[in-house]
């Protein structure tokens, strides 16, 4: 059966670097062609394409959300469809949630974990969080073993840092192009300057071993001392408006450093914030960075042929209009988009969600090492 073919006439790509006037077409599901058509075309014996008219608004890629607290742990189905409506109200295509499996659990009762996201909206993926000290070479293997391309590592102490058998761990997490994410829980009770040398050492071993691992971007660490290929920032707060500012200057650098939107906070104040800049730079940090650190792209963060169909439609009269220019409020307070399709299908239309579950795909052939940020 053909699939329809959908064609979005008018609107304004959003990409990281800039925004083109073009014409979008969808076919199952995936972008087939992006261009701006001088005149109508007509081909005889097929059926016409489905318009939709996207005059006045920027069209943008879905963005990636990482949350904090995994929603393949909320039991209740109303309450997770809930959790998963809000992500797309805020503009949101891509969940990468976090699975937290006991040393006990084995195959079954891992699936069993990740059940509720059958009823998923939403493409997703995951990440295995894993404690430093059960991270060794069996560990890895089998988790790599099973599709997992994200491992998250909770290190509490410093010294579980050199506990790690790096030697025996780092040729699998290499051969398997494993993404590894330090986290280091609040309960660990480190201070600000203790947090910042295990950071620091972290950063050095992942570097020496030659694996790609993302961490939080604290103040003190000054990107450019850094590897640009194996270590990625990631930034909230005031954090992430420091790095934005730093790519406005200099528009087409490299920088390692991906967001959650929702983490995104800007003081509208500065004058170097020209509005369609700004939509840029959060596509850049928000969408196709955290793609590629995730292992997403070019299948997500993107508006390009062959990527998937994830796309916000966002008035061009409602971005930065709206709201009190001295306040400094999250970026996910005020890019609301009007619509969201994923995979050329609508999910949030009119102010009403889809009735349809189900719709999202678990994503393991992912590559976090293919793409420099």
């Amino acid at each position: 059966m053909r699939q329809e073919e959908v064609v979005i006439r008018g609107g304004s790509v959003v990409t990281s670097y800039g925004i083109v006037e073009a014409d979008v077409w969808i076919s199952g599901g995936t972008i087939r062609r992006i261009a701006k058509d001088s005149l109508p075309k007509e081909a005889k014996g097929t059926a016409r394409p489905n318009e939709i008219d996207a005059s006045g608004m920027y069209l943008l890629p879905g963005f990636v959300a990482m949350p904090e607290r995994p929603h393949g742990r909320i039991r209740r189905l109303p309450e997770y469809l809930d959790a998963i409506r809000l992500l797309i109200r805020q503009g949101y295509t891509c969940l990468v949630d976090t699975l937290q499996p006991e040393a006990w659990m084995d195959h079954p009762q891992v699936r069993y974990q990740t059940a509720m996201h059958f009823n998923n909206l939403i493409d997703y993926t995951w990440q295995v969080e894993l404690p430093a000290s059960r991270l060794n070479g069996e560990t890895v293997r089998r988790w790599c073993g099973e599709g997992y391309r994200l491992l998250r590592v909770v290190v509490r102490r410093p010294e579980e840092l050199f506990r790690m058998d790096w030697e025996t761990i780092s040729p699998l997490l290499t051969s398997y192009k494993v993404m590894l994410q330090l986290r280091v829980p609040k309960e660990a009770g480190l201070n600000g300057e203790e947090r910042l040398r295990l950071y620091r050492q972290w950063l050095s071993l992942c570097r020496c071993w030659q694996i790609r691992t993302w961490v939080d971007g604290e103040a003190s660490l000054t990107f450019e001392e850094f590897d640009p290929y194996y270590h990625v920032f990631r930034l909230r707060g005031e954090h992430c408006e420091r790095a934005l500012r730093h790519l406005a200057g200099h528009w087409f650098r490299s920088l390692p450093v991906i967001a959650a939107l929702d983490e995104v906070q800007v003081n509208l104040r500065r004058r170097e914030w020209d509005p369609e800049s700004l939509l840029c730079l959060l596509v850049r940090v928000a969408s196709t960075n955290a793609a590629k650190a995730a292992g997403l792209y070019p299948r997500k963060g993107c508006i390009i042929p062959g990527a998937d169909a994830d796309i916000l439609f966002l008035k061009k009269e409602h971005w930065l209009t709206k709201f009190v220019l001295s306040t400094i409020l999250n970026l996910s307070d005020f890019l609301l988009p009007t619509s969201v399709m994923s995979k050329g299908k609508w999910l949030y239309r009119n102010q009403c969600f889809a009735s349809t579950i189900g719709m999202g795909r678990c994503l393991l052939d992912i590559k976090p090492y293919n793409y420099v940020i």
